[in-house]
């Protein structure tokens, strides 16, 4: 028998143990040949959106390596240090340090080959789908035929091949010095009681507390200052809680005796107990991830559904625009056209706005500026309100005298700001003291208020004042009216920047978020199965102590459903120990975005976060499942 021969047998005696990490470089290599694909496909078009399509493939790439080079080189670190009675037998038996180093080298290849042939394999047959989904993201006019890409296969391929090998070669550095008893007695060390310091605890609440505290804080004016000491003293804090903290917590379980000596309580906290400084690395690990996938999948979510409920809250209309006393309404595009179109595409029109406002100023404090500054309005009539209110569905109001209402964004005015509101008026002003804010958008992304119809005539004969006419379309479905909103954009020419099409910002939002969401989920979903991989590896390299371990529990009288349980408990521990850290820290980023955006994003988090854990508890049933099978068997 040679060495390839005893390394092919090696793998396929251990492939239990080798199965999630295989697994793992598998779905690697096919995401990034799939965005390989994409990238060096010859139907894409240089145009602005598709390159920086391009680009964020690019990134994800990126990460996908630095990803792949941590998971890998963890991963040979794992199963070197659990073979090393395996290498001080075949030490004794005669193989020397090169013999060694080789079948080591032989076994990493075979598997990574493996991996990078299945990987192209499945990315090869997905690649199909992949573009036949961005065809549709893209909406480009010819779709995106799937061809094959030399390029793609030499990259990944070949990156990949040297990859794996350079980091096996460097695995090597952990057998360098290692002498036979030593390599003997690895398995067979006692686990030590963990130590813990007092210092170190506290440093570990001091830096989350900090941490934590720094990112309720922070809003948009300090994010850039707040950002990357709030994720150090967070990191910091994790490293220690996990080799400190839970450590000293545990210890005062254990000394707990009443609840200690309940059923299998003792097995199961001893065992965790001296495991804890094992464990500490791979929890701190897991938990970082758990944190990075949650941060990253939930800031993509709720940034893209805040930014699109806050761009169409501030779009009141499908079709708008407004027309200045010094414009002429031929050159934007007039009524009659706008209705051409929309009678052409066969558009239904729920209610028109055709009105004549005042157009004012008045000092207001926006909170991107933090300094009063004086901001543009409109000003229309009771009677006007009234009549336009059951089609824009409001409630008809009654004022008199000096009474004034605003309907305005929050970041632009708000009741805080003021007693008493001044108005400019052409070149005169009014003030007004009896003030009712509503913060929403009524006409256009400006402030309007409504003054009562005895007010707003005297304000029409104001010297030098100005007025503005206001014209929109609402229309019936209008998320699908993209067309027809293109067509009356490209009909103003290169007054387009004036008239707001709802349906076709709507539509631009939602592909861009389409695209980041699509490429984001690939990449959180390998970080999800990389880190599932090593709790998996964790478990089944530790799989003939705990053999041993349930043989002498039996020969004392347990049952099978005590065994169980002190398994479930172990497993319980390892898995979701770190979804409920990375939650507790992706929970506090929310705030943080929460506070960026200055919206309520409890619901989104609760959202994301809920599904993160269900993945994990399927996750950890089909572990369940298998590690109870090997090690009860």
């Amino acid at each position: 028998m040679n060495l390839r021969t005893l390394a092919r047998r090696n793998i396929t005696g251990h492939a239990q143990r080798y199965a999630a990490y295989f697994l793992s470089c598998v779905f690697t290599v096919m995401i990034f040949f799939i965005y390989a694909q994409f990238i060096f496909h010859p139907d894409i078009a240089e145009e602005s959106i598709h390159q920086v399509v391009k680009n964020g493939m690019v990134a994800a790439q990126v990460i996908i390596v630095l990803f792949s080079i941590f998971f890998i080189a963890y991963s040979n670190n794992v199963f070197l240090q659990v073979r090393s009675q395996e290498f001080g037998l075949l030490t004794l038996f005669g193989m020397n340090r090169r013999q060694l180093r080789s079948l080591v080298y032989y076994e990493q290849t075979i598997i990574s080959i493996v991996a990078i042939v299945c990987g192209l394999l499945l990315g090869t047959l997905f690649s199909k789908l992949f573009l036949m989904f961005m065809t549709m993201l893209l909406a480009v006019d010819a779709p995106i035929t799937f061809k094959f890409v030399p390029a793609a296969y030499l990259v990944t391929g070949v990156g990949f091949f040297l990859l794996f090998q350079v980091l096996s070669l460097l695995s090597f550095w952990k057998l360098r010095n290692q002498e036979v008893i030593q390599m003997l007695k690895e398995a067979s060390k006692p686990k030590m009681m963990p130590k813990t310091s007092v210092w170190l605890t506290v440093l570990t609440v001091v830096c989350l507390g900090a941490g934590y505290g720094l990112a309720v804080t922070t809003n948009m004016m300090t994010v850039m200052l707040t950002m990357f000491p709030v994720l150090g003293l967070v990191v910091v804090g994790t490293y220690f809680l996990f080799t400190q903290g839970t450590v000293a917590l545990y210890k005062r379980l254990y000394s707990n005796k009443r609840s200690l000596y309940s059923g299998t309580t003792l097995i199961t906290r001893t065992n965790i107990l001296f495991r804890l400084k094992d464990y500490a690395r791979m929890l701190f690990l897991t938990s970082v991830i758990s944190a990075v996938v949650l941060t990253a999948s939930g800031t993509v979510y709720m940034f893209f559904n805040a930014i699109l409920t806050e761009g169409m809250g501030n779009m009141p209309y499908s079709i708008f625009w407004t027309v200045e006393e010094t414009d002429d309404e031929a050159d934007i595009i007039t009524t009659e056209k706008v209705e051409s179109l929309l009678a052409e595409y066969d558009s239904e029109v729920l209610f028109k706005i055709d009105e004549q406002m005042l157009d004012v100023e008045f000092l207001g404090t926006p909170t991107y500026l933090n300094e009063q500054t004086v901001l543009s309005g409109s000003v229309i009539s009771e009677s006007t309100f009234n009549r336009l209110s059951e089609d824009i569905g409001l409630e008809p109001v009654s004022l008199a005298g000096n009474e004034i209402i605003a309907f305005s964004r929050e970041d632009l005015f708000s009741p805080a700001q003021f007693d008493e509101l001044t108005i400019t008026f052409g070149e005169s002003e009014q003030t007004f003291t009896d003030l009712e804010v509503h913060n929403e958008v009524l006409f256009s992304s400006n402030s309007t208020f409504i003054l009562s119809d005895e007010a707003f005539a005297k304000a029409e004969q104001a010297p030098a004042v100005h007025t503005e006419r206001f014209i929109a379309y609402e229309l019936d479905d209008w998320q699908n009216e993209t067309e027809v909103s293109e067509a009356i954009m490209e009909a103003t020419g290169e007054h387009g920047y004036v008239l707001q099409a709802k349906p076709y910002q709507y539509h631009m939002l939602m592909q861009m978020y389409s695209l980041v969401l699509f490429i984001g989920l690939f990449v959180s979903l390998l970080f999800f199965i990389v880190q599932g991989s090593m709790l998996y590896l964790k478990l089944f390299t530790d799989l003939a102590d705990t053999k041993k371990q349930l043989f002498a529990l039996n020969r004392i009288g347990l049952t099978d459903k005590e065994k169980r349980r002190i398994l479930d408990k172990q497993m319980g521990f390892l898995f979701f120990v770190p979804v409920l850290v990375g939650s507790v820290h992706a929970s506090f980023a929310y705030v943080m975005l929460s506070n960026m955006l200055d919206v309520n994003l409890v619901l989104n988090a609760i959202l994301v976060i809920s599904i993160y854990a269900g993945l994990q508890l399927i996750y950890f049933l089909i572990t369940r499942l298998l590690y109870f099978r090997a090690a009860l068997n």
